[in-house]
């Protein structure tokens, strides 16, 4: 069951997920927490900031007081020196308690703070207004006010409010330690329960690896096994292919031998049969009736067709038995050879053949003339009456849709070769049919050929590696294309010889 689901590449992406969920959640908690403890620490530090700021608040009135009582008994202005002091920093710390206010997190605070700050002014400006008093002389009338209730209910009020904002401030600092203390506990905590998940699921995931490698190990020695079976299988299966092979030589060599007969042997009585009907009906025509003649003709007839026939059959089966081997062709000079023998027919049909620049390829010279030839001679060939035969021959690079279907097709350099004519053309739906050996797309009566021409054609562009297809429309003319590579070795080269005929 385990090696099922390892073996499944959904469930090891399953896993890496649960890992990266785990530690990613971890990692969001860590942070949360973190961000509690600043927010913790920052309330402490607001809470400590209004403390100190309404206790050096508290400082700096009792030590104008002081200086104040002190310049009253003693008369020495020594001590107005710590109530000037004081003076030119009590505004500046109501300011700092003031701003501290803003931030507190007590309810109703900053209430508080405004009536400690209007006390302080109220106590400040009592003070101030006795020792003005006293450097003006009237220091009865300063007496009097010293000895009046106003200054000592001033600063009871002034402590009381102290007192309130100071209490309330220490409870929440308490409150605040008491958070921060327990979230750090927690935070240790969570920690730990995090390096352990974590550590556990590391450690299942490497129990896991380990199973899937041990598992592994077992796949790799059944492969192994199964590899050795395969080997020793392919040494028998070889050994019954060099048998198959070497009955394929004999049997290409019976079939060599019968072309031979079929090329002498029985073109023999097909030339005795024409040499005496040929003398029948030269020499005993005027003694020979109608019904006679016509048997003749017939008979003559017939047996130029067998005599095309078994010279169309040996030139199909010599492409593969009778084949040379590959050489550097230059295609420009093959087809000005193939033109050379067409001469006459293209001088009658006043053919314009438009031929490109052709590159050299390596392959058989004779077979590839053979080639151009029954391609060249059937645009020729079939072509309405009357109209201009034009013959196009172009040649480009092979492009990967061009190649798709052929095997292995990175190993060479591809070339597609166009031979586009105007003739009469055909149905598409026959494009594979016409080079099927003896299939034709026409009466005898309309257009000569014994069928096999097209065929010709395929078996040599197959021995060159390449591949050949039509395209036509009727009354359109039609185009054969022919991707075949640049340098390669014959498909199949089993004999050396002519693929001409014998006879």
């Amino acid at each position: 069951m385990i090696s099922k689901v390892l073996s499944s590449i959904y469930s090891w992406i399953v896993i890496v997920v649960l890992v990266i969920v785990v530690i990613t959640a971890n990692s969001f908690y860590v942070v949360s927490t973190l961000n509690d403890l600043s927010a913790l620490e920052a309330r402490l530090f607001t809470t400590n900031r209004v403390i100190n700021a309404i206790n050096r608040l508290h400082v700096a009135v009792l030590r104008v007081e002081s200086g104040q009582r002190g310049y009253m008994l003693t008369d020495d202005e020594k001590y107005l020196t710590d109530y000037s002091e004081s003076l030119s920093v009590i505004g500046e710390l109501m300011s700092e308690v003031e701003v501290s206010s803003f931030s507190s997190d007590i309810d109703d605070q900053s209430v508080r703070i405004e009536e400690l700050l209007d006390l302080t002014k109220a106590k400040v400006n009592e003070v101030i207004r006795v020792v003005e008093l006293i450097k003006e002389g009237n220091e009865q009338q300063a007496i009097e006010s010293l000895n009046s209730d106003k200054g000592i209910a001033l600063y009871r009020r002034f402590e009381t409010v102290f007192n309130d904002i100071h209490n309330s401030e220490r409870d929440m600092q308490g409150t605040h330690l008491a958070n921060l203390m327990s979230l750090r506990r927690d935070s240790v905590n969570t920690l730990i329960i995090s390096s352990a998940t974590t550590l556990l699921l590391i450690i299942t995931v490497f129990l896991l690896l380990k199973i899937n490698s041990r598992e592994h190990e077992k796949y790799q020695a059944d492969l192994e096994s199964v590899n050795e079976d395969l080997e020793s299988r392919i040494v028998e299966r070889t050994q019954e292919l060099s048998v198959y092979s070497d009955e394929l030589a004999r049997s290409n060599r019976e079939l060599e031998d019968f072309a031979f007969v079929a090329s002498h042997d029985l073109q023999e009585p097909l030339r005795k049969i024409r040499a005496f009907g040929n003398r029948l009906e030269s020499g005993y025509n005027d003694v020979i009736d109608e019904r006679g003649k016509d048997y003749l003709a017939r008979m003559l007839n017939a047996a130029e067709r067998m005599s095309m026939l078994i010279s169309d059959l040996l030139a199909f089966s010599r492409v593969s038995t009778r084949g040379r081997e590959f050489e550097e062709v230059n295609l420009d000079r093959v087809i000005k050879s193939v033109l050379g023998d067409l001469e006459i027919a293209i001088e009658e049909k006043s053919a314009q053949i438009n031929v490109c620049e052709m590159p050299t390829i390596r392959g058989d010279k004779s077979q590839l003339e053979q080639l151009f030839l029954n391609l060249i001679s059937n645009a020729l060939k079939f072509q309405s009456e009357g109209v201009v035969p034009i013959v196009n021959i172009t040649v480009t690079d092979a492009t990967e849709e061009d190649l798709k279907d052929i095997l292995m097709h990175e190993e060479n350099e591809w070339i597609k070769i166009a031979i586009s004519d105007n003739g009469i053309g055909f149905e598409q739906s026959f494009a594979e049919k016409i080079f099927a050996p003896f299939q034709r797309l026409h009466g005898r009566s309309e257009y000569k050929g014994t069928g096999i021409g097209l065929a010709v054609c395929r078996r040599i562009v197959e021995r060159h590696n390449g591949h050949i297809t039509a395209k036509s429309t009727p009354g359109e003319g039609a185009t054969f294309l022919m991707i075949m590579p640049k340098d390669s070795d014959p498909f199949s080269n089993n004999n050396n010889g002519d693929t001409h005929n014998d006879a």
